[in-house]
């Protein structure tokens, strides 16, 4: 038999076990067919800016994107301009380490001062409106310093990075639902010393991800308060080095940033590996220690790094 013919009846006998599975109602999985390609970086009039290791926000109804560098905010129109800043005209209102956007176009700051976390509400323009501190925390989540920040539903989410503690607050600071990820994750009072959330966001169903580097896992927190997660440690596409930013895309698909391999990972629903985009280097499209990560409703993908290599832009396509 020649080759070409082996090839026929390969093919034949492919078409026919698929059809055979269908008939049988046996479901096929489809493996997600995502593209990343690099756009540009975020830069002003001058050209990119040259940041390193920022907190990175975008509001999806405006498609505005907010970085957050040395204390002060800068705004950037959907195109990758900056177009407005502030910061320096807050007064004193401690450490910006995190922001949001709310539903009705306000900035949510989240601040640090003398070791106690404040929410500080500006307008569009940055001008100051208020600021609340957390209150009516629990007794186990007393002491709670938050680090990262993230509005969905009405509601804001707070982590404690180093705490390994995430807490749900309304629009006050008022304390509603809090996860203690120690004895959620099964692990030992004593391995909370050597833990810490890297990555932090809320998907569009309300879901929690998280990632912890040393457990080389990304984590999903359902709403119902059940946790799943995904992640080896290894070398090769698809596993684990120094995990850090996670989100979501519009198709539902995860995207973990992995520090060490210098490249952004994509996994379909199903938590299997589909993609790795970037690599270490200094041409367009390459990445530098790369940390946070955002995503707009359009699917561009917003990366930080080290060295300053400044926030580089993707598109996200689909077939």
């Amino acid at each position: 038999m020649n080759v070409h013919m082996k090839i026929k009846l390969t093919r034949l006998f492919v078409g026919f076990s698929l059809i055979v599975l269908v008939v049988m109602g046996i479901s096929i999985p489809v493996r997600a067919n995502v593209k990343a390609t690099f756009l540009y970086s975020l830069s002003d009039f001058s050209g990119k800016i040259p940041y390193s290791t920022t907190k990175i926000c975008v509001d999806k109804p405006s498609g505005e994107i907010y970085v957050i560098y040395q204390n002060s905010v800068k705004i950037f129109n959907q195109t990758g301009v900056e177009i407005y800043h502030f910061g320096e005209d807050l007064g004193d209102i401690g450490q910006i380490v995190d922001l949001a956007v709310d539903q009705d176009g306000d900035l949510l700051l989240l601040t640090i001062k003398d070791s106690e976390s404040a929410l500080v509400r500006c307008n569009y323009r940055g001008e100051r409106i208020s600021r609340k501190e957390l209150k009516n925390f629990p007794t186990e989540f007393s002491g709670f310093v938050a680090n990262r920040l993230v509005y969905h539903g009405g509601n804001l989410y707070l982590a404690s990075v180093g705490g390994m503690k995430i807490v749900i607050v309304d629009l006050e600071g008022t304390f509603k639902k809090g996860y203690d990820l120690i004895p959620l994750l099964e692990l030992k009072e004593d391995d909370r010393a050597n833990m810490e959330i890297f990555g932090f966001s809320v998907d569009p169903s309300g879901n929690i991800l998280f990632t912890i580097p040393v457990l080389f896992k990304a984590f999903v927190l359902s709403n119902d308060g059940k946790i799943s997660w995904f992640g080896k440690p290894g070398g090769a596409p698809g596993k684990f080095n120094i995990v850090s930013g996670i989100v979501r895309d519009s198709k539902g698909n995860f995207l973990v940033v992995d520090r060490l391999k210098c490249a952004v990972m994509v996994f379909d629903k199903g938590f299997n590996f589909v993609i790795q985009f970037g690599s270490r280097g200094l041409r367009p499209g390459d990445l530098i220690v790369p940390d946070d990560i955002a995503i707009d409703r359009n699917d561009r993908v917003y990366v930080t790094q080290g060295r300053r290599r400044g926030v580089s832009v993707f598109k996200l396509t689909y077939n």
